[in-house]
């Protein structure tokens, strides 16, 4: 084979679409097989053909640009642009385009090497759509996204900075953020936020954020270490305003806190005759205790020894009425939760004279099985007690159906894998194939005179101090069953 021959068939064979024309003109001299292939056109047909021919005027690319491109060629190296050739067919090919001058038998000629680039234009229109897709996402999203540095400062925000906070991102970038977090939660957010990426991966942040307007907002914000990222190179934050949120959750708070005053209040009234006469007789044996050691003593007839049993029985009568009264005032108490830690029998313990008084006017027996081993548990001592009581109290509303002598009620208490355990069992009708969900809905109450409440609210309590509240069927009536710092149900005694 000539060596003319062998660049020949190089040429013609070459992969990219090869294109040859005089310098200062945009008329084709030669073209290679994928220069037919590309255009649609046979080899006589483009060598009688100018560039201009096989251009998208449609989009710009006319005689005029073309001959723009042949002249910066011959001025330079080489040049690479892009073009839109227009097919046979009328499709439009987007193609990248090598021009550059060369030497042919002495002449100085322009070789267009030309590239079909449609996949990689679609590729491009696709990312260029996800990008607008993902810009759509940013600045309609009801989430925020910041990127801070190490100190705090605010690298980026996306559009919805100023939906959510009122502020514009030009005017807050490169300023510290923690200059409008309350001072309350500004230590809090530097521990968590600002260490070395080995420290932390993500996690969870709620905090306080001053408003553009001046006014304080509640904000739940998921953040990620990201420093050693390239791309990022910063504290990925995403932020959302629960402002409204956690005002609904203290209005609903202050709610239940109203209505477990009230139903406290209702109990105490269901109370109110059964109190009055055990009070009447403490009161009245104090007053023949101090009324008789008086008389004696004004008659000279006072014996010491007889005069001191007298006044140390006077006392403890006092004793047993301050004991009652204290418990009323502790029930009654309204106010704010307030957790400590409490021995769990020593709660049930104080509830007694309560108790006492409801079963005795019910005419049932209390049997308290309480745990051996000490048993403490984090609780609000009034919110906790309301729950004992209404459960005591249920149980012997429930035993009315029972003949006398026939009306027991169980508490127990025990320690279970490190869970505290509250059992109020009784030997009544039990659940009579109820729903035991059922009885825990607001307003649904079996008893005519009650409120529905009673149950709703006491799971409420018990869940609030991370426990749980259930009732099952037992051998004999029904049990109510409370779990503290535990969600599973444990087997019902």
């Amino acid at each position: 084979m000539t060596s003319l021959n062998y660049y020949q068939t190089i040429f013609d064979k070459a992969g990219d679409a090869i294109f040859v024309h005089d310098i200062g003109s945009v008329e084709f001299m030669d073209v290679n097989e994928a220069a037919e292939n590309l255009t649609g056109y046979s080899k006589s047909e483009l060598t009688s053909m100018s560039v201009e021919k096989i251009s998208a005027h449609s989009h710009g690319f006319d005689f005029y640009h073309a001959l723009k491109k042949v002249q910066q060629a011959a001025s330079h190296e080489a040049i690479t642009f892009e073009w839109i050739i227009q097919a046979q067919n009328q499709r439009q090919i987007p193609v990248e385009v090598c021009l550059k001058t060369v030497e042919i038998e002495h002449q100085p000629k322009l070789l267009a090497l030309v590239r079909n680039i449609s996949e990689i234009k679609k590729y491009q229109y696709q990312l260029q759509s996800k990008d607008q897709y993902f810009k759509m996402l940013l600045e309609n999203s009801g989430d925020g996204i910041a990127i801070l540095d190490l100190q705090g400062k605010l690298l980026y925000a996306s559009p919805s900075l100023q939906r959510i906070l009122g502020y514009r991102d030009r005017f807050v970038l490169n300023k510290n953020v923690l200059s409008v977090i309350h001072p309350d939660d500004r230590i809090k957010v530097r521990q968590l936020l600002f260490k070395k990426p080995a420290e932390q991966s993500i996690g969870v942040l709620h905090y306080k954020i001053m408003h553009h307007n001046g006014k304080w907002r509640h904000h739940e914000a998921t953040y990620r270490n990201l420093l050693d990222h390239p791309d990022i190179q910063g504290i990925l934050i995403n932020y959302r305003d629960i402002s409204e949120r956690i005002e609904a959750e203290e209005m609903a708070r202050a709610r239940e806190r109203q209505l477990g005053h009230m139903s406290r209040c209702k109990t105490m009234g269901e109370l109110a005759t059964a109190l009055a006469h055990e009070l009447n007789q403490p009161l009245a044996a104090l007053n023949n205790y101090v009324g008789g050691s008086i008389i004696r003593i004004q008659n000279g007839l006072a014996n010491t020894t007889e005069t001191l049993d007298a006044m140390n029985a006077a006392l403890d009568q006092t004793k047993r009425v301050n004991q009652i009264i204290h418990s009323m005032r502790s029930f009654l108490r309204k106010g704010e939760a307030n957790f400590q830690v409490h021995s769990l029998n020593k709660l049930i313990q104080d509830l007694h004279p309560l108790i006492g008084l409801k079963a005795d006017q019910g005419g049932c027996t209390i049997h308290y099985e309480l745990s051996v081993t000490p048993v403490s548990i984090s609780a609000d001592e009034t919110l906790f007690s309301q729950v004992i009581i209404n459960l005591v109290f249920n149980a012997v509303d429930a035993l009315q159906r029972n003949p006398e002598g026939q009306r027991d009620i169980y508490i127990r208490t025990w320690q279970h894998n490190q869970h505290a355990r509250i059992a109020i069992a009784d030997n009544g009708p039990g659940l009579q194939g109820q729903n035991p969900e059922q009885l825990f809905e607001s307003f649904y109450s079996s008893k005519k005179d009650s409120m529905g409440i009673g149950l709703t609210l006491s799971r409420s309590i018990i869940e609030n101090h991370q426990g749980y509240l259930w009732v099952c069927q037992g051998e004999s009536g029904a049990i109510f069953n409370i779990s503290l710092s535990a969600q599973e149900r444990a087997k019902c005694i």
